[in-house]
């Protein structure tokens, strides 16, 4: 997979391969020195790091008839750029986990969202000015999640989210991109080049994230 950026710099696939594990994530490439697409490629690569330590720490004990009978764990994290232009990068990455010993394989979504002026990361927080008024009207934005297609889904969604309760959803939101524990609702942003995406875990019986999009501005 390969993107010619106007900005004279490149992005390719990088792979990551073993036992159980694959991984795949995009590196900006240029024929030149460049500090900028330095600062961009690690900060991709901190957050492909903190992903893998997520699952790293996710174990089953093996059965305990032996060693022949434990099965490997299988991770495989895909990725689609969302937004690529003079200002902004934003990743959308999808880890597909199983576990021999876990009831069902889950699907996660975790987001790098680059702010390339100023060559830091973004959060929420950074996108939208006080994120925990998303609380009151998440839900109203459009859902574009895998089932959005099927009549009861959206209902489904938006009963769970408001479920939480608002007080939940508002310390969610505030947790929202960190990638680890502190974001105990699994809320992650991502731009497009015309809408703001939030990505919300929800159970599995839902598909375990849906995804919400809504035509803001970044700030």
């Amino acid at each position: 997979m390969e993107y010619i950026n106007g900005g004279g710099y490149e992005i390719k696939e990088k792979v990551f391969q073993r036992n159980g594990t694959y991984i795949a994530y995009p590196i900006l490439i240029s024929e030149t020195e460049d500090e900028k697409l330095d600062s961009w490629n690690s900060i991709i690569v901190e957050d492909i790091g903190r992903i893998l330590n997520i699952y790293s720490a996710y174990t089953f004990a093996p059965p305990p008839a032996g060693e022949d009978l434990y099965l490997q764990d299988t991770l495989h994290i895909t990725y689609e750029i969302k937004r690529n232009d003079n200002r902004y990068l934003s990743i959308v990455y999808k880890a597909d986990f199983y576990s021999p010993y876990a009831a069902y394989p889950t699907q996660m979504v975790y987001t790098t969202n680059i702010d390339k002026e100023k060559g830091r990361r973004l959060r929420l927080s950074d996108i939208i000015p006080d994120p925990k008024f998303l609380a009151d009207d998440l839900t109203s934005w459009d859902i574009v999640s895998k089932y959005d297609d099927l009549k009861e889904y959206p209902g489904a969604v938006r009963d769970y989210i408001n479920g939480l309760g608002k007080e939940i959803l508002q310390m969610g939101l505030e947790k929202a991109d960190i990638i680890g524990a502190d974001n105990y609702l699994g809320i992650y942003s991502y731009l497009t080049p015309d809408r703001v995406g939030i990505s919300i875990s929800v159970p599995h019986y839902l598909g375990d994230h849906a995804e919400y999009e809504n035509a803001i501005n970044p700030r």
